[in-house]
């Protein structure tokens, strides 16, 4: 009778252990689900922080952005745009909740001052429960962050020179004569190889990331040293051309004092007086080339007056160049040259901006008080193996421009020039310039 008993009991204890083991393994699977399920909502979280990040230049909406790189990463917000909804007791499965905040919620990026350039995404979803059903579990919900920034890789300095072209071709920073560059509280970054060309330059700037090898072969001195990174891509190709086959215009051939309006000319040669652009963008299919004889500003004076000061007191609404169909830009050594970006509108921080398919070399050059204040937008179109050399310096030293960002593909600082890039982009919306290179930082 005891023996009897006995094996009852151990049947008993064995189906309960049973149980148990069945609901461990069930409770395994469910969360191995879960984690899957996690990190394919990651890759949407962290394309949501980018995309929002890449809005704050801009002015933009990040909300909408980041959801909609959610949305092409298989996670579309279900309406709300609140974690809240999915977390909330009831919520159905399959509810999808995208969340984009600017500063973050939490995260040491939470108390981020305004304006921040730092974007937290959350991307949250209702899932159904399998064997957890059994411990009256029946739904889980799953997020996942990010936050992204417009920081860039090294040593966490925002990016005034970007040079684009390929490794291996010996594109990328490269220089003749004896310049030097400061570049003081900004980046440069070099997707191709780092080269001076056997030429002394002395390169000083906030951070140096390159992809390529480094070659500094002239005796000059390159501070920091330049540390490996991955390739940056085009901060800038998010622009679109105000003209598609921009053709027409006249060709103005100026030689005195002259005020010129915003449209389309067919090539613009000025070989001397003092000649005021006024706000607005020019879209030119030749050539722009100007004399060393003459002065060219944007500025609210039209003679110009105003300009040659550090910092300029009479910079108007500012100006775009847009280059097509195959001209160039040269502007001489000795000329005055003093011209200044929008801070408004679809170009805002844009002053030379070249199509991509116009493989045009550009010589942006000038006296030692001329200055580029705005983007030199020099890219070429890599599936065409067009690779824009842009040659800058001179005897320019480019003081007085609170800020220039440089983007083509091969960059030549030349001549006796002590080029100086700024930074300063309190002119433009949220003080930030319009790029878009965000990267993950959470």
């Amino acid at each position: 009778m005891r023996r009897n008993k006995e094996a009852g009991q151990v049947l008993f204890t064995t189906a309960a252990a049973l149980v148990v083991l069945i609901g461990i393994a069930g409770l395994a699977v469910d969360v191995g689900v879960l984690r899957y399920e996690k990190r394919v909502q990651q890759s949407a979280a962290d394309a949501a922080a980018i995309a929002g990040a890449e809005e704050i230049p801009v002015s933009g909406s990040l909300i909408l952005a980041g959801q909609a790189a959610s949305a092409q990463n298989g996670f579309a917000d279900s309406g709300t745009g609140q974690v809240s909804t999915c977390t909330a007791s009831g919520a159905a499965v399959g509810t999808i909740c995208v969340q984009v905040d600017n500063p973050p919620q939490t995260g040491p990026h939470a108390s981020c001052s305004s304006p921040c350039n730092y974007v937290e995404a959350l991307v949250s979803k209702v899932h159904p429960t399998y064997f957890m059903k059994i411990f009256g579990r029946d739904t889980a919900t799953v997020t996942a962050r990010a936050v992204a920034t417009m920081v860039s890789n090294a040593g966490g300095t925002n990016g005034c020179v970007y040079t684009l072209g390929p490794q291996g071709t010996g594109i990328g920073v490269t220089n003749s004569g004896t310049p030097q560059v400061t570049a003081p509280t900004c980046a440069i970054y070099d997707d191709g190889d780092w080269t001076t060309h056997g030429k002394p330059v002395n390169i000083q700037a906030g951070a140096i990331g390159i992809v390529g090898t480094d070659t500094n072969s002239g005796g000059g001195t390159v501070n920091p040293t330049p540390v490996t990174v991955a390739p940056v891509s085009d901060p800038l190709s998010y622009l679109t051309p105000p003209c598609t086959s921009c053709s027409g215009g006249s060709a103005l051939n100026i030689s005195s004092n002259t005020v010129v309006s915003p449209g389309t000319y067919s090539s613009i040669s000025i070989t001397g007086g003092t000649v005021n652009f006024q706000p607005g963008t020019y879209i030119i299919t030749g050539n722009f080339t100007v004399n060393g004889n003459a002065t060219v500003c944007s500025s609210t004076n039209n003679n110009c007056s105003g300009m040659s000061s550090n910092p300029p007191t009479s910079v108007n609404a500012g100006v775009t160049f847009y280059m097509t169909g195959g001209g160039g830009v040269t502007m001489n050594g000795t000329a005055n040259v003093y011209l200044s970006a929008p801070t408004s509108g679809s170009y805002t921080g844009i002053l030379f901006y070249q199509d991509p398919s116009d493989c045009s070399a550009a010589t942006l050059n000038g006296t030692n008080t001329s200055f580029y204040q705005g983007a030199l937008y020099f890219p070429g179109d890599p599936n065409a193996g067009c690779n824009v050399q842009l040659n800058f310096g001179g005897t320019l030293t480019n003081t007085s421009a609170a800020y220039t960002v440089i983007v083509t593909d091969d960059l030549k600082f030349f001549g006796t020039s002590n080029v100086t890039i700024n930074s300063n982009y309190s002119s433009l919306p949220g003080g930030v310039f319009p790029a878009k290179n965000a990267v993950l930082v959470e």
